[in-house]
C-alpha cells in the first residue's frame, strides 16, 4: 500500500552546502521532508544562466522534430511534445526536453547540476555521487527534464511520484518568474485539506523546491486566458526536474499515479 503524504510546512535556506556538508542537517531535512515539509533553496542558479538554457532550448525546439525516446542505456538527449497522451502515466501537456549524464552538452549540464543531484541522494539515503555515472545504476539513472508549458496549453493533472530506493524527493527549479513571464496557473502541491499552496508564487528563477515525491502536485493551466497559444511561442512557464528515472523495463520500482485519471 502507498503511504500517503500531503504538504506541510514550507521553509528555505540559503545555501546547499549548508545541508551537503552537515550531517545533522541532512538528517533532519529528511525527517521534515518525509512528514511533508517542502524546502526552498534561493538562487543557486543565475538568471543569465537560465535565460540562455531556455533560449538554447526554444532554439531547438524551432529547428528540429520531436521524438519519442525510451530511456534507455547510452540514449540520445532529445525533445518531445506531451499534448494528453492517453500513454502517459500523468496526463499532461507540455514541451519536455531530455539530457542524460552519458551524453555530453554545450552548457556542461550535469557538472552544474552535481549539487542539486548530490543533495537528493543524500536526503533518499544515499551515496551522494549515485546515478551521475556514463552508467546506469541498480536499473536508474539521472535526467535533467526540462519542461516548457506554453500559455494557454501548458497544465499537468495532480498525481504523485514514487518514493523507492531510487529517491525521496524530486527536486524542482523555476526557471522563470510568475507575474512577469506568466500570469495566472502554474505549480502547485496539495494540503490536507485539499487547498492547494501554488509554490511559483513562493519561488523567483533559480530557486529550487525539494518536496516530497508523494505529496500530491500537479500544475494548473498557465494562462487559461491566452488564445492561439502554440508550442513554438516565447510565453509560458520554464522549469527544470532533477529527475532518477527507471530505465525501459525496469520493473522493481513503481510509477506515477495521476490522481485525476478516471480510467
Amino acid at each position: 500500500m502507498l503511504k500517503q503524504c500531503e504538504l506541510n510546512e514550507v521553509f528555505y535556506s540559503a545555501s546547499i552546502r549548508e545541508i551537503i556538508d552537515n550531517e545533522h542537517s541532512i538528517q533532519e531535512t529528511i525527517k521534515r521532508i518525509k512528514r511533508g515539509d517542502a524546502l526552498i533553496i534561493r538562487s543557486l542558479y543565475s538568471e543569465d544562466l537560465l535565460n540562455r538554457i531556455c533560449n538554447y532550448l526554444s532554439d531547438i525546439a524551432k529547428c528540429s522534430l520531436p521524438y519519442y525516446q525510451k530511456i534507455e542505456e547510452g540514449c540520445a538527449n532529445n525533445h518531445r511534445v506531451v499534448s494528453w497522451d492517453p500513454r502517459s502515466y500523468t496526463q499532461a501537456c507540455f514541451h519536455q526536453f531530455s539530457f542524460f549524464p552519458w551524453n555530453q552538452d554545450v552548457f556542461n549540464l550535469f557538472e552544474k547540476a552535481a549539487p542539486v543531484f548530490q543533495l537528493k541522494n543524500l536526503l533518499s539515503g544515499l551515496p551522494a555521487n549515485k546515478f551521475l555515472g556514463t552508467e546506469s545504476e541498480d536499473g536508474c539513472i539521472s535526467r535533467l527534464s526540462f519542461h516548457f508549458y506554453p500559455s494557454g496549453l501548458g497544465a499537468m493533472n495532480k498525481h504523485r511520484d514514487p518514493v523507492d530506493t531510487h529517491q525521496l524527493t524530486v527536486p524542482l527549479m523555476l526557471m522563470n518568474k510568475k507575474g512577469r513571464d506568466y500570469i495566472a496557473g502554474g505549480g502547485f502541491a496539495e494540503r490536507s485539506d485539499g487547498s492547494k499552496v501554488y509554490f511559483d508564487n513562493l519561488m523567483e528563477p533559480g530557486d529550487i523546491l525539494f518536496l516530497n515525491a508523494r505529496v500530491p502536485h500537479g500544475v494548473d493551466l498557465i494562462d487559461p486566458e491566452t488564445k492561439n497559444s502554440n508550442f513554438i511561442n516565447d510565453k509560458g512557464r520554464w522549469t527544470t526536474i532533477f529527475a532518477v528515472n527507471k530505465l525501459h523495463g525496469n520493473k522493481n520500482i513503481s510509477n506515477a499515479i495521476d490522481l485525476e485519471r478516471s480510467d
